[in-house]
């Protein structure tokens, strides 16, 4: 399910450029919405997926548009894990950022998972601010500098 179509209405204005275009992905579809409205409303360019294998043709797409991914790890069919892989062997600049339930550290997930690269953790529940600040931390200061000034 993707609410892609949605962007251009509920985006910022024509002359706000957005800080950037994030791909989220999570199997429950109430977390998804609740994700793209509130990066929407923080002004990203979001496209929500509750499916992974259509996150993936997606991104297989428009890999260059996307600046990072935001996903799930525990996801029925293909894991948050593998869909980081897969997203990394297209565009290896993506940044990409996994949640879970569970508490991860950086260093143990490295340590077995060697060959996934991955620019950050989110232990859910989380606020749409510390998420906010996460990936703007993760993308550049840049893009924080814009944020904070608006």
């Amino acid at each position: 399910m993707s609410y892609k179509k949605q962007d251009e209405k509920e985006g910022n204005n024509k002359n706000d450029k957005p800080l950037a275009n994030l791909l989220v992905v999570d199997d429950d579809s109430d977390i998804a919405h609740v994700l793209k409205q509130g990066f929407l409303k923080n002004g990203f360019l979001v496209s929500a997926f509750t499916n992974p294998e259509e996150a993936l043709q997606n991104f297989q797409s428009n890999s260059k548009g996307y600046c990072l991914m935001l996903s799930d790890i525990r996801m029925p069919g293909m894991s948050g894990i593998r869909l980081a892989r897969k997203v990394k062997q297209i565009n290896p600049d993506v940044k990409v950022v996994l949640m879970t339930s569970f508490e991860i550290k950086d260093n143990e997930f490295s340590k077995v998972f060697p060959s996934t690269q991955v620019d950050g953790f989110v232990q859910k529940p989380v606020d749409i601010k510390t998420l906010t600040n996460k990936i703007l931390d993760i993308i550049g200061e840049t893009k924080r500098r814009i944020y904070e000034q608006q």
